[in-house]
């Protein structure tokens, strides 16, 4: 579960904050673990490459996540997806998918006083038109201006990209520990043998009692 929706909180001289990653390749991981008690890092990263953010988002480089996942500590850089369009004329950066925990409303707000501080030339207009079918954040550049100089801009000065402090700190029985990818899944794996030999001689002690 931590794996896969992610946490994070501050205890007593304690913080943790564990990225979310995707279902699919944590169970992949996990019956490879069973399968092979002794799999090794690396060959779970093949299965788990990284973490899986549910606002979409680019991960950039590959060295972060996996330092993140072997050691438990890292940082891992996002950064929001956009694809060019022509909108009257005139070259339109869309950004539809942006960085995790960031919010939409503030990156939009932050883009118009940027502008208006002259700190981001080149925009005309700038508009949201997110709905209900996904993000949809637009950023009209002027006739003259090159719109990759303007994209860089705004990574730079913006929260489109950032960065996620990875500290997989979790209760390991019952103790703090700093866990890595492989640790978490071996905890979980151990966990669900417990659950199911108790269920186990439950059913079988509630058999013997009806005769």
């Amino acid at each position: 579960n931590l794996l896969v929706n992610g946490g994070g909180g501050i205890a007593v001289g304690m913080a943790t904050n564990i990225p979310p990653h995707n279902l699919s390749e944590v169970i992949d991981a996990a019956t490879a673990l069973i399968d092979n008690p002794d799999i090794s890092d690396l060959d779970l990263l093949d299965i788990v490459p990284g973490p899986d953010f549910p606002t979409g988002c680019e991960i950039l480089g590959k060295t972060a996540a996996r330092m993140a996942l072997t050691t438990g500590r890292g940082s891992v850089v996002t950064r929001a997806r956009y694809k060019m369009e022509t909108i009257r004329g005139r070259e339109a950066i869309v950004f539809y998918e942006v960085p995790y925990q960031v919010n939409k409303a503030s990156v939009y707000e932050r883009i118009g006083e940027l502008v208006r501080e002259k700190k981001v030339e080149g925009v005309a207009e700038v508009r949201d038109e997110s709905n209900r079918l996904g993000i949809r954040l637009v950023v009209e550049v002027k006739r003259d201006v090159v719109a990759d100089v303007v994209i860089n801009q705004l990574y730079r000065f913006t929260q489109l990209q950032t960065s996620f402090g990875v500290n997989m700190l979790a209760l390991n029985g019952g103790r703090p520990e700093l866990m890595n990818l492989k640790q978490m899944i071996a905890a979980f794996v151990m966990f669900r043998e417990e659950v199911v030999t108790r269920r186990t001689r439950y059913e079988l002690d509630k058999a013997r009692e009806r005769g």
